[in-house]
Order: C-alpha cells, then structure tokens, then sequence
C-alpha cells in the first residue's frame, strides 16, 4: 500500500518552475470516432439524475449516443505504444471531463494492465491544467522514489447527459506522454494557481520568460484557454483546436515530435484560475 499525506491547498499564487529527472521519450495522439458504449441505462439515467440534481441542470437522455470510455482510449494508446516488457513505475491519468461511465476506471485497467503494476491514479482538479500538473507530480514521485519510467495518459471525452454551455467538448481524443530517466528529451514544468484573467498576461511573460531565452525560437503551444496576443515571442506560435480542454496542445506535440526543436506549451483555465506551462527539449 502506498501512504501519502493530505494535500495542503495554496492560496496564493508562486511560480513553481521544476526540471524534472524524467524526460519526454515519446508522445501519441489519436481521435476516437463513434464508440459503443452507452449510458442510457436505468442505472446511469438514476446516477446522473443523483450528481445533477444539485446544481440545477438537468438530466437529457435523448441526447446521448454511443461513446468512449476513457478506459477503451487507455487500451488503445497503450497498445500504440507497444511497451511489451517495459516496467512502468507510474502512470497517471488527467483529465478535466468526466469519464463516460463510472463503473468502468482507465487507472485500474492501468493496473492491471501494465507490466509491473504500478501505481496509478487520476487527477482532475486542474481542470485543462491537469496534464501539467501530471507531469510536475510524475516527476517528483520520481525523485522521491527513484522511477525511471512513468506514463501520462491525457484524456477527453465529449459524451455528455445534460447541458454544459459553450465548454461543451467536442470530441473524444487521447494523448499519451511516455516519460523516461534516460536517452529522453529533457523536460521543465512549471504550474501556478489562483492567476486571473486580469493577471494572465503578465503570468504568460513571465513564464515564458523563465522558460526561454529572448532570443529563443523555440515552437509555443497555447491552449485554447490563451488568447495568441498575448504571447510576446519572435518564434512561431501554434493555437490548439478548440473543443478538446486537455488534449489539444499536446496533440500539437505530438505532431511537431520531441526530437527536433524545443517546445513550449502553455494553457490557462479561467475556471479553476491553474496556469500550466512546460518546455519540452532545450538546455
């Protein structure tokens, strides 16, 4: 069994920059179409009535379709990334939308799943922030206890039985970050909290001052909760798909490839007020 102690919330806002020890060996991305599970069942129609009740929105069976758990996108980006024999010492999942159905859970599939059976849970109170926050923790988990391997899988899922407004997701897609101690692309991580709009672009300057020369050329990423004006680089700079909070700024990862120049990946979420940021490669 693994202990740990509660966590202590912050109320302040402090820049947290940390390099981790493990880097970036390989990251995968894919869109799911379609999916054939449904959650228009007796059971999930009683489930759903039980979490919405509360907070005025209702329940809308008619709107549901077949969709993807989170643990049949864990299969198959596991299954693309062919570990085989490869020990896996941890492995997270982040996300900010909920899981498909509850009765089925991508981290015990992890569990079970990987060689080893490492620790493994989920995080999402960072909301479109969570996978930075994953990648902050798989590194200190990785100081404290010697890993050195880690997965990060980041996920989204857009199947949803009631209204949510114009945040609504707009697909289902995952990414998985496979972290290693050795022959990986050198990662730095950094993740603040309570920064608001009015703060933003200040926090983005001086992130990506802490994070790149003045010169750098370096590739930036920004989410979609980040206005691209006001990112000041001379380097190129690439805007995530809207309609996937966690996953699209890293599917631009996983494009551009963590073997040529470095990137710099950076998101807010206005909801939670968590600011994400990370470099990928570079000194």
């Amino acid at each position: 069994m693994y202990r740990t102690a509660a966590p202590v919330p912050e109320t302040t806002r402090r820049p947290r920059l940390v390099r981790s020890p493990l880097g970036v060996a390989r990251v995968v991305h894919r869109k799911f179409d379609g999916g054939d599970r449904r959650i228009d069942d007796e059971f999930s129609q009683r489930h759903f009535a039980d979490l919405t009740r509360g907070y005025g929105v209702a329940v809308r069976p008619e709107v549901l379709v077949a969709g993807t758990t989170f643990t049949a996108m864990a299969q198959n980006l596991v299954a693309e990334l062919d570990l085989g024999e490869d020990r896996v010492d941890l492995a997270l999942v982040a996300h900010s939308t909920p899981d498909l159905d509850c009765r089925l859970s991508a981290a015990t599939f992890l569990s079970e799943e990987l060689t080893n059976g490492p620790l493994v849970f989920a995080l999402s109170d960072s909301g479109t922030c969570a996978p930075y926050t994953a990648l902050k923790l798989a590194g200190d988990y990785a100081k404290r206890h010697g890993y050195q391997r880690a997965l990060v899988l980041v996920l989204d899922q857009s199947t949803l039985p009631y209204e949510v407004g114009d945040s609504a997701p707009q697909g289902n897609a995952g990414v998985a970050v496979l972290l290693e101690d050795k022959g990986s692309t050198g990662l730095t991580v950094g993740h603040e909290v309570g920064v608001r709009l009015a703060d933003l672009p200040g926090a983005i300057d001086a992130a990506l001052g802490s994070l790149l020369g003045p010169d750098s050329s370096a590739t930036v990423v920004v989410g979609a909760g980040i206005d691209p004006d006001l990112v000041r680089h001379s380097g190129p700079v690439l805007v995530a798909e809207a309609g996937y909070p966690c996953t699209a700024a890293w599917s631009l990862l996983a494009a551009h490839g963590v073997d040529a120049d470095p990137v710099v990946l950076i998101d807010h979420d206005p909801s939670t007020g968590d600011l994400g940021y990370c470099a990928v490669g570079g000194p």
